[in-house]
Formats: C-alpha cells, structure tokens, sequence
C-alpha cells in the first residue's frame, strides 16, 4: 500500500507538470502581432521630406501582383505587406513585410537587398542625383518583420518602425 500511494502522487506530479507544459506553448515564437495599418500611418508620417507616395498593400485585390514590383520572394510566405513609393519617380520607398515564419526574414531582406541594387542601377541611368538615397537605403527586420527605408530621414523612419516592438 505504501508503494502504491509513492506511485500514485509520482504520477500526480508527472501529469502536473506536463499540464504546466502544455499551457506553455501559448507564447508567440514569432513576435508580437503589430497593426500594419497603423505602422504605414507613422513611418509615413514622420518624414515631412517624402514627396506624395503611392501606397500598396495586401489588403488591394492585386496584392500579389504588386508585391513583385517589390520582390521575388513567394507570395504564400507573405503574410501581410504595404509598400509606399514617390508618385514622382524618386528614389523614396518605404515597405514592411511580415512573414508567416520569422526563418523566412533573411531570403527575404536578400530580396529586398536585390530590390534596392535593382532601383540603384535605374537610377544611374536615367537620374543619377537619386542615386545617394538608394545607397543609403536601410534593410533591417524585427522578428518576422522586415522592412526597407529608402528617404532622406532613414534614421528617423527606421526609429519609427523600431518603436512598434518596444514594450511599455
């Protein structure tokens, strides 16, 4: 009998802790859930030198369509985006992509990294004064968010954006 009792809270123990784990696994591996909307509105706010910007987004019916114009990453790895660019022609852009898996966020500032190289060839072409803007062009990430900053205040756009994952 006194086996038994031993085996009998052995057990209760064992099945309280896997309940404590099973609970555990609620956390976000991938970071906190940030309103994309609301991110475009203060990164786009907070750099008075933009000229008019074209806003794109995964919220538009041709979502997929646009994101190439940004990058050659699968679309299906996407989970949200918006991409802002000067209506005018210029170098400024700003874009967040946040992905469905956070493992995805280096292929994806690679894509973004080629994106830029891209434009900086373009430039020289046809209006080399846009040039030093795409050369000084930020591709950085938080989590699975990544983001591409090309505008005269990168600094403060790229605070910005940095701003939306610190905690109270």
């Amino acid at each position: 009998m006194k086996h038994l009792k031993k085996a009998v809270c052995l057990l209760l123990a064992a099945l309280t802790l896997l309940a404590c784990f099973g609970c555990s696994g609620k956390t976000e591996p991938d970071g906190p859930d940030i309103d994309l909307a609301a991110m475009q509105k203060a990164m786009l706010d907070v750099d008075t030198t933009l000229p008019e910007m074209v806003v794109k987004s995964s919220a538009d019916a041709d979502a997929k369509d646009n994101f190439f114009f940004l990058s050659s990453m699968d679309y299906g790895k996407v989970d949200e985006y918006f991409y802002a660019y000067a209506d005018a022609g210029t170098a400024e852009e700003i874009a967040v992509v946040k992905l469905k898996n956070k493992s995805d966020a280096a292929a994806m500032m690679d894509s973004l990294h080629d994106h830029v190289k891209s434009r900086q060839g373009t430039f020289e072409e046809y209006d080399p004064e846009q040039v030093p803007l795409t050369e000084a062009a930020v591709v950085t990430r938080e989590g699975r968010y990544v983001v591409l900053i090309v505008s005269k205040k990168n600094g403060l756009v790229q605070n910005t954006f940095q701003s939306f994952f610190k905690e109270d």
